[in-house]
């Protein structure tokens, strides 16, 4: 609706045909990248007398955005800019010199493919010439007059048998013939499709296109530069990032910064120099707005009581399951948003870089990291059966580390699988995982569970557990291990909940998650370390346990 609007208060384009009209192509030059769309600059130079002149450019996209459009000129007066999205004039693009040679290369591939099917063609006409004789040479009989002599009549079926031979010979031969023309048509088919598919991969993008004229005025011969910025849609970036752990004795930790481009505005970038941004033009940009909140009290109106069929109702309250009652064992979820924090970075790629519409992913580098980790042994017993390489270090780097949701690991030069890689702030510390430590083995044993009442006279509902945790180091060297358990926790004093730990853990609310404990202790080559871990929940009769 915005383009209709718009459109309503366009000058009308004049004709292309005027003698002050300056045709003029604008390729991009420049772009920079949001994580959704761009703004895109074409600048280019161009030559005008003076007077009043119209610049006409065709090669913009259909899916330009007139509200977004701007032009300046340096060199001469900018007037009146109109943007026409439909009856545009044709864009007219000279071909590269790869490009023209790839079309001559499938026309002659072409040429050669028909005067093969021709020749093979008139090989065949000769076959069915002779197929023709022989339908012909059946329906001939012998002489009809009864009188005929026996050599007559033997003469006559002679030439019939040697004419219907020869003709049949004469189908074989050009059928032969034809066959050997067979590979010769197979390859030049194949080379046609080849040919073919060169130009397409050398042609460039072109979707239907829009159509700008801007009004200038020059006070004398001049020779100018218009700059032309818009946004784009369909253009993204997104952050890519090779992370190498190396030598665990004396850890050195790399993460190789990266990206990966695409556009699909319609038309190829050629040469472009790119700047990524973090900005979020196309996200919420403002603060949300507060409303004045209104309460008031009112007396309701008494309501008619529903007759209902008893049999009905019976049968749905059968049907249902147990009362829904209110939980006393709350368990926190996590959130998993993402935000920035208010800044926008921005990356200034040092090389031109070029963009097919629609079909490129286009990966670049742009820097690398060192950082000083610290490895440890992550474990979890209640999920896993092993413990994990994790790298703790501080960005040191002076900015933010983006999201990245493209990120690979690597130890000692070998793949490790993929880390989803969190916004870690300038100061902040990351851990990140390396893959499973197959020697270090876990086990969970629940060695007493009960549940049940307590007291001869039952006030309270009772529940406990008593678990143990082993990790078993069978590798050949130390770790730091951090090992990691769980107690529920209660915000309801009617739910009274304990627990013991032996030995006691380290940190009791480990990630600032309630009821999560950590054991921070050195592991030896061939040692052990067991947790034992027990909780006890008591509760009102007259409640139920979620």
């Amino acid at each position: 609706m915005k383009h209709v609007l718009f459109a309503a208060a366009l000058t009308p384009l004049t004709s292309p045909l005027w003698a002050d009209t300056i045709l003029v192509n604008a390729p991009v030059t420049a772009a920079t990248l949001y994580s959704e769309g761009a703004t895109v600059t074409r600048s280019v130079p161009f030559s005008a007398p003076e007077g009043s002149h119209e610049i006409l450019i065709t090669n913009l996209p259909e899916s330009l955005d007139p509200l977004s459009v701007r032009v300046t000129l340096d060199g001469a007066n900018l007037g009146t800019v109109a943007v026409r999205e439909s009856r545009t004039l044709p864009h007219l693009t000279e071909d590269s010199v790869d490009l023209k040679t790839a079309k001559s290369l499938l026309e002659e591939a072409e040429a050669t493919l028909a005067s093969t099917q021709d020749a093979r063609d008139d090989v065949l006409m000769q076959a069915e010439a002779a197929r023709a004789r022989m339908t012909y040479l059946a329906t001939l009989k012998g002489p009809s007059d009864t009188a005929a002599s026996p050599e007559t009549l033997s003469a006559t079926l002679a030439l019939i048998g040697k004419e219907t031979l020869a003709a049949q010979r004469e189908a074989a031969t050009a059928e032969r013939e034809a066959r050997r023309f067979d590979k010769a048509l197979e390859e030049q088919t194949e080379a046609v499709k080849e040919a073919q598919q060169t130009v397409d991969a050398l042609t460039p993008s072109q979707s239907d296109n829009a159509m700008l004229a801007i009004a200038m005025t020059a006070s004398a011969d001049t020779d100018a530069t218009l700059t032309l910025t818009h946004l784009a849609d369909d253009v993204e970036w997104v952050p890519v990032y090779d992370i190498h752990l190396d030598n665990l004795d004396d850890p050195s930790l790399r993460m190789k910064r990266g990206a990966f481009l695409y556009q699909d505005t319609g038309e190829d970038w050629d040469n472009v120099a790119i700047t990524l941004s973090t900005s979020r033009p196309d996200e919420q940009n403002t603060p949300a707005t507060l409303y004045p909140r209104r309460h008031y009290i009112y007396k309701p109106e008494p309501q008619p009581k529903m007759q209902l069929d008893r049999s009905y109702v019976a049968s749905e309250m059968g049907a249902m399951a147990d009362p829904v009652v209110e939980p006393v064992l709350i368990e926190e979820s996590a959130d998993f948003g993402m935000g920035l924090d208010g800044l926008t970075a921005t990356y200034t790629y040092d090389k031109s870089v070029s963009l097919t519409s629609g079909s490129d992913y286009l990966r670049i580098a742009l820097d690398t990291l060192d950082l000083s980790p610290k490895i440890y042994a992550m474990a979890n017993p209640l999920h896993d059966d092993t413990a994990f390489l994790m790298a703790e270090a501080t960005n040191t780097s002076g900015e933010m580390i983006l999201p990245g949701f493209v990120s690979n690991a690597y130890l000692n030069g070998t793949f490790v699988g993929e880390i989803d890689l969190p916004l870690i702030s300038k100061g902040a510390e990351m851990d990140l995982p390396f893959g499973a430590i197959d020697g270090l083995r876990l086990t969970d044993v629940v060695t007493d569970r009960i549940t049940g009442d307590t007291g001869v006279i039952t006030t309270r509902n009772e529940r406990s557990e008593t678990r143990v945790f082993t990790a078993e180091n069978l590798t050949d060297r130390a770790w730091d291990l951090r090992l990691i358990g769980q107690v529920p926790y209660s915000e309801q004093e009617d739910l009274v909940i304990t627990h013991q730990a032996q030995p006691a853990a380290t940190d009791t609310n480990y990630d600032d998650k309630r009821g999560v404990l950590m054991w921070q202790t050195p592991l030896n080559a061939g040692a052990s370390f067991d947790v034992t871990l027990s909780h006890k929940l008591q509760w009102p009769t007259d409640m139920e346990l979620r």
